[in-house]
């Protein structure tokens, strides 16, 4: 006895397919591989031409543009299904150290070919039609959403469009200002960027290294290795300054080089410290970040370093507290590149960066998909943005590349609080993850009501992407990446482990269809 599928195909849209949207799309895949008596019209929405990659990983970028993730930790696939990057690059005869930061380029062209690869090895029962462009618009109908252009409807819709106008448009014609410095090769040109101009830079973080490398290094000029550092030699079409500013002046510690640095503290240390952390999540009823968890990571930090009580309070406060100027940010920027380097003994904010670096999946897993109190919610936030800057900064390399420029005058600390008259300004902040910078058509979807924003300001959802008003589900909509952060904690990232997301709101849709009463099985003998 055989059975076979009587209704139509479920018409579902994926509007988004950079790597999120990538891992989504897998995922259905599998689902459906297990319902082989459901049939399902997958419609994939992606402005850029790398579906997979999408703009941020866009395989034509310069090579001088690196992750800010080590080599070995990109797998674009579960259960040991597909290649990790390492394994893909070894295929092609390139041999990749596991702690390299590899140029983003080359990982889009790691996903664009797991695109490819779903897409060639999708079950029968999916049908895959691709649509180049943007969607403007999204209408509920009676029964699912119309999106437009195109006036597709679809009974499922996961938007999964990361960066919001990552890629911003020009408000003016004014060549002095341009919106974002990507993609570099457009923003960034020869044209717009003159030989010997001084460029201001509104930001002062990894978009800001991003913006600095292609104005340097990706016009020809080259960093070599030397014993106190990095000598940068000029090619002549470099601005004659590059100057950032931002609100706080407060640069990024550099990301630890694991071949240099010796760490105080071995594993054992970390899993009896986790195990603690552990316990206080499962076994406290009603923990709070501000009364309990906060504190007890400022004591783990403290006990790295075998540190006074009190002393990690102490020195974040005043981190938090103080606007930097040049010589306080020029001494950050040096002992964080020092310590990561392995020639100064580790400081209590490294300490704390490695805390929150060691704990993040566990608070990953506690404050997504809840309500924070007001209370906790404002402290984690005012936290969580200064983890950003000593838990997850760039490479070792690149802060000693921005030391080497900024001794040698081409990047100057001096304007820190905007006060440069500057022929150029290049916008080097990324539009904030969750509600606050969201494009079509996740705000025309909150302006009509279908989306809520939680305490944390992401896009509420649940633990399957669902999207939520009012503790109740949207039917038929999912949210899935940087819109939701809050909700969902740790978007900014290619890791399938982290998130379970995908996979969860694959097996949802399936067993959705499953469920529906239009569903009909025939039985032949």
């Amino acid at each position: 006895m055989t059975l076979s599928i009587s209704q139509a195909p479920r018409q579902i849209a994926i509007v988004g397919c950079g790597p999120k949207g990538l891992y989504a799309l897998d995922s259905l895949c599998e689902a459906a591989r297990k319902t082989p008596s459901h049939s399902y019209d997958v419609h994939i929405f992606e402005e850029s031409p790398h579906p997979g990659a999408g703009p941020i990983y866009d395989p034509g970028q310069p090579n001088v543009l690196l992750m800010n993730f080590r080599a070995s930790k990109i797998d674009a696939w579960t259960g040991g299904r597909g290649p990790d990057l390492l394994q893909w690059l070894m295929g092609k005869g390139s041999k990749v150290a596991a702690d390299e930061y590899v140029p983003r380029a080359v990982v889009g062209r790691y996903l664009t070919w797991c695109f490819n690869q779903v897409v060639a090895g999708a079950p029968p029962n999916i049908h895959i039609a691709m649509h180049e462009g943007r969607v403007c618009d999204v209408r509920q109908l009676q029964a699912g959403w119309m999106l437009s252009p195109g006036r597709i409807v679809v009974d499922e819709l996961l938007i999964c469009t990361g960066h919001q106008d990552w890629c911003r448009t020009r408000r003016t014609e004014c060549c002095q200002s341009i919106p974002s410095p990507f993609p570099v090769d457009q923003a960034l040109t020869r044209a717009r960027v003159p030989p010997g101009a001084s460029v201001a830079c509104k930001g002062f973080a990894l978009t800001f290294l991003d913006t600095m490398l292609a104005l340097t290094e990706g016009r020809g000029g080259s960093f070599t290795r030397s014993e106190k550092g990095y000598i940068y030699r000029r090619s002549g079409d470099e601005p004659r300054l590059i100057a950032p500013f931002s609100r706080t002046g407060r640069p990024m510690r550099a990301k630890v080089d694991t071949d240099r640095f010796v760490p105080p503290q071995g594993m054992a240390f970390w899993e009896a410290r986790l195990d603690e952390f552990d316990a206080l999540l499962t076994e406290k009823h009603g923990a709070t970040f501000v009364g309990d968890i906060w504190p007890l990571m400022l004591q783990m930090a403290e006990r790295t370093l075998d540190s006074v009580p009190g002393t990690a309070a102490a020195v974040f406060a005043d981190w938090q507290g103080s606007v930097f100027d040049r010589e306080r940010c020029r001494y950050e920027l040096r002992a964080g590149c020092e310590i990561a380097i392995g020639t100064r003994p580790p400081d209590i904010l490294w300490a704390l960066g490695e805390t929150w670096r060691r704990c993040y999946p566990r608070l990953v897993r506690w404050i997504s998909h809840q309500e924070l109190p007001e209370t906790d919610a404002a402290r984690f936030r005012a936290v969580a943005a200064e983890m950003e800057r000593l838990a997850f900064g760039p490479p070792a390399q690149n802060t000693g590349k921005l030391i080497c420029l900024e001794r040698t005058g081409l990047v100057s600390l001096d304007h820190l609080k905007g006060d440069l008259s500057a022929d150029v300004t290049v916008d080097t902040t990324i539009p904030p993850a969750g509600s606050a910078a969201l494009s079509q058509p996740l705000n025309g979807l909150l302006r009509d009501g279908h989306l809520s924003v939680g305490a944390l300001g992401g896009i509420t959802v649940n633990d399957r992407a669902q999207a939520l008003v009012n503790d109740a589900v949207t039917p038929g909509l999912s949210i899935i990446g940087r819109a939701t952060e809050g909700s969902v904690l740790g978007n900014d990232t290619l890791s399938r482990t982290l998130h379970d997301l995908p996979e969860r709101w694959a097996a949802n849709v399936v067993r959705a269809d499953r469920a529906s009463p239009e569903t009909s099985l025939e039985q032949t003998a």
